[in-house]
């Protein structure tokens, strides 16, 4: 592996310690990791942009996946770099959304189910 595509995994596995916790709404995400209590606790605003992340996150989830078995699979790591774009589009929103409390709460949860999914998928492999 180049200097260059490890230097840009370390980068995208920095972004995702930012970013990554909040997706959790998407039909596999959600059932994953929130009680759907807790995502109506959230602005409707909040909710929309849960359900986009959540989306984003079961792409990741898979990503890592192939990532396991295959760590120089060609069309996964060009699949790491879009998603890493399109979670750097995120952040923006992202730090909005943060300046509310229940938001901020329910995020920060997300980003500790999310770790135990990935250590559990970790296990199975």
């Amino acid at each position: 592996m180049s200097e260059n595509e490890t230097n840009e995994r370390r980068n995208f596995l920095r972004l995702l310690g930012l970013t990554a916790g909040a997706a959790l709404v998407s039909t596999n995400a959600f059932s994953i990791f929130m009680k759907p209590e807790e995502i109506l606790k959230l602005k409707p605003e909040q909710q929309e942009f849960m359900k986009r992340y959540g989306k984003w996150m079961d792409e990741f989830i898979e990503v890592i996946r192939i990532k396991k078995h295959d760590p120089l699979h060609k069309d996964n790591l060009d699949k790491m770099n879009e998603l890493a774009n399109r979670a750097e589009a995120f952040k923006p929103e992202l730090t909005e959304h943060l300046k509310d409390k229940t938001f901020s709460i329910i995020y920060l949860a997300s980003i500790e189910r999310m770790s135990i999914e990935i250590k559990e998928e970790e296990h199975r492999i």
